[in-house]
């Protein structure tokens, strides 16, 4: 199944024989990384073999993300600097570790820690995500799993 990522219209491509058809069509979706984070739901019809009928497709709300510790902004904006990791969340798991600053978020940069919780929040929990992060003066990259 394809669902745009406005979730404005949806294709599914079946493939059997001798459908019956007893009751609307429905199909509960859980949304992909890119999906709209207000959700959405898509009604049409769906033909296979000649059979018609109504469907409707459910795109979940998202649950915005956050950081699994408390960070601090860096001075003249150089970043998110990690302050505490919760050791039962992804962010310890991810291997983030006191003092380590953020600098960007799957891509997008990050220039103090209200800028690192306004780029968490427009993803969705749970979903891989590259964090740039400077640690004793080396850059890499870690991969995390955003926490909710």
């Amino acid at each position: 199944m394809t669902i745009a990522a406005d979730g404005s219209s949806a294709s599914v491509s079946l493939q059997s024989s001798n459908w019956i058809w007893s009751r609307p069509f429905k199909v509960d979706v859980v949304a992909t990384d890119d999906a709209p984070m207000a959700g959405g739901r898509y009604t049409g019809t769906l033909t296979v073999e000649g059979a018609t009928v109504d469907w409707t497709v459910n795109i979940t709300q998202g649950t915005p993300g956050a950081f699994g510790g408390y960070v601090s902004s860096v001075p003249g904006g150089g970043g998110a600097r990690v302050r505490f990791v919760d050791l039962d969340l992804n962010a310890a798991a991810a291997g983030f570790k006191d003092k380590d600053v953020i600098t960007s978020v799957d891509g997008q940069p990050v220039t103090s820690a209200a800028s690192l919780s306004a780029v968490l929040a427009g993803k969705r929990a749970g979903i891989p995500v590259p964090v740039g992060i400077t640690r004793n003066g080396t850059q890499t990259t870690l991969r995390y799993t955003v926490d909710a």
